[in-house]
């Protein structure tokens, strides 16, 4: 769940305050004493060993959120001890403030106060798995307090929301101290004077039409160590051209590099023409997808906090056909959303509803699979027990639809298969219970002609996943001596894909 910029603290005694605290953001997935720690863009912190061990002791399974911070002598977090992490000199420390699963439930409808209240009867008191407290109404207060203190600012959050993963909502908010951006590494300066590597490093953001603007760019806060250690990552990534789309104002010469290393920036205002003044280096952000970095703007505190709490104030609606159906716009298209509270997966008591909601969030990670290939539909109208069936011809689709007529050579016929290029068509393969997508292996323009080929290794009654993996080294040995390229990928529950690059040139 992510929490909204805002331009200045405030009181209420409907919202609990949390201290900023000033390093990765992390969640922990502990099942079976097995933990797996991860950023917001999927990145596995399997470096921060301690952290990992210390959540390996806890006597439950659950889905905790928290930060991790490098922890210095008079134990303040600081961002650079992070980014330069080595064990012998730093000291970690996981503030936890939310828990969202717990030994087999759900807690992401239980409000936040008393998930917070579970989480802090769990965690012991140890030194590197902290449970990160907070005070009830006084955010003005505590914020002045935070500021005598240069820290980064405090999360002010609804005490009786829900957890929205993926969500940047109202009901969680942040203030800050001082201004911080993160910023996209675009290209870097050449040194001056007794300098070496690079004298500063040219930054930009991405608009809401996915292309970089120029935003400044930032010589200051590095040590020789960190100057050395970023160039040598630069060197990794450099380009001829410019990654911007027009000419940045910068009197030195730059070397291009691709947009890929996210930093993190503090600096004094923004100027007229949405550049940074006096920005700072803090550190690298390899936990943030370079996509995702956007210029923060602070949203009114009024505002923001008025329409938090008139949704939270609402009145739970009974589950009638109407609060089952909704319409939403994605896109610019409307879509009309049916059933949502048809249970899917009798077992874990999921819905259509989450469902459409796990494909919004992942949108951006499945799309580019899906892109410009013919879609054969698996749906299961009845939830996963209830059987299904395979969808091809899509002459019921809306006219936005984008759709590929295709001769059966089974059945000598027109198909009409759907093309799902956007979260638009996504939602609306999910909203007729289609659970499983099946692309095809070519696309447009190449139909005959596929991208891969696909071994499909399932084990039977008698064969076993060991066996699978087994018949997979086979193949890929018999691969190697023919000098192909080949690549595993895991299937279903117990199966294994291999696949073959084809690259499009040869037919079926």
């Amino acid at each position: 769940m992510l929490a909204k910029y805002i331009d200045k603290p405030f009181d209420g005694d409907e919202w609990i305050f949390e201290l900023k605290w000033d390093g990765y953001r992390a969640m922990a997935n502990i099942q079976n004493g097995k933990v797996e720690l991860y950023s917001r863009n999927g990145l596995h912190f399997e470096h921060f060993e301690p952290v990992k061990y210390a959540l390996e002791k806890l006597p439950f399974d659950a889905v905790i959120d928290g930060e991790i911070v490098a922890i210095d002598e008079n134990g303040n977090a600081r961002f650079q001890y992070l980014q330069n992490y080595e064990p012998e000199t730093s000291f970690l420390q996981y503030n936890v403030f939310d828990i969202i699963y717990y030994n087999g439930y759900d807690l992401k409808n239980v409000p936040l106060i008393h998930r917070k209240e579970l989480l802090s009867q769990l965690i012991e008191p140890q030194n590197v798995v902290v449970y990160s407290d907070h005070i009830i109404g006084n955010g003005t207060g505590f914020f002045e307090e935070i500021k005598k203190r240069n820290l980064e600012g405090i999360i002010g959050k609804l005490a009786n929301s829900p957890y929205r993963p993926g969500k940047r909502t109202g009901e969680w908010v942040k203030i800050k101290t001082s201004k911080r951006q993160e910023a996209v590494i675009c290209g870097y300066t050449e040194p001056k004077g007794g300098r070496q590597f690079f004298g500063s490093l040219v930054l930009g953001v991405y608009d809401n039409e996915d292309k970089l603007k120029f935003i400044g760019s930032s010589g200051g806060g590095f040590d020789s160590k960190s100057l050395e250690s970023i160039y040598k990552e630069l060197q990794k990534i450099r380009r001829d051209t410019s990654p911007f789309g027009y000419k940045i104002p910068q009197k030195s010469k730059v070397y291009w590099v691709q947009p890929k290393l996210v930093c993190e920036v503090s600096f004094a205002e923004w100027t007229k023409d949405c550049s940074m003044r006096h920005p700072v280096f803090m550190g690298l952000r390899p936990d943030k997808n370079p996509k995702d970095v956007k210029r923060e703007i602070e949203s009114s505190t009024k505002e923001t906090i008025q329409k938090a709490l008139e949704q939270e104030r609402k009145p739970e609606k009974t589950k009638s056909k109407k609060a089952m159906d909704t319409t939403v716009k994605i896109d610019g298209i409307e879509l009309h959303l049916t059933h949502l509270d048809k249970i899917l997966w009798p077992d874990d008591g999921i819905t259509k509803r989450d469902l459409i909601e796990y494909y919004r969030a992942m949108h951006k990670f499945i799309l580019p699979h899906l892109k410009d290939r013919p879609e054969s539909q698996n749906r299961f109208p009845n939830g996963i027990n209830g059987g299904s069936f395979f969808k091809k011809n899509m002459e019921e689709a809306p006219d936005w639809a984008e759709t590929l007529p295709t001769k059966s050579d089974s059945r000598g016929e027109i198909v009409n298969y759907l093309i799902c290029n956007n979260e638009a068509t996504l939602v609306y393969m999910a909203n007729l219970a289609c659970i499983e997508m099946h692309p095809w292996n070519s696309k447009i323009g190449s139909l005959d002609n596929p991208d891969w080929i696909v071994i499909d290794i399932d084990p039977s009654e008698h064969n076993t996943f060991d066996q699978v993996i087994e018949t997979a080294l086979v193949v890929k040995s018999v691969f190697d001596k023919a000098k192909v390229s080949s690549f595993p990928k895991t299937s279903g529950a117990t199966g294994i894909h291999v696949f073959i690059p084809m690259g499009a040139k040869y037919t079926y």
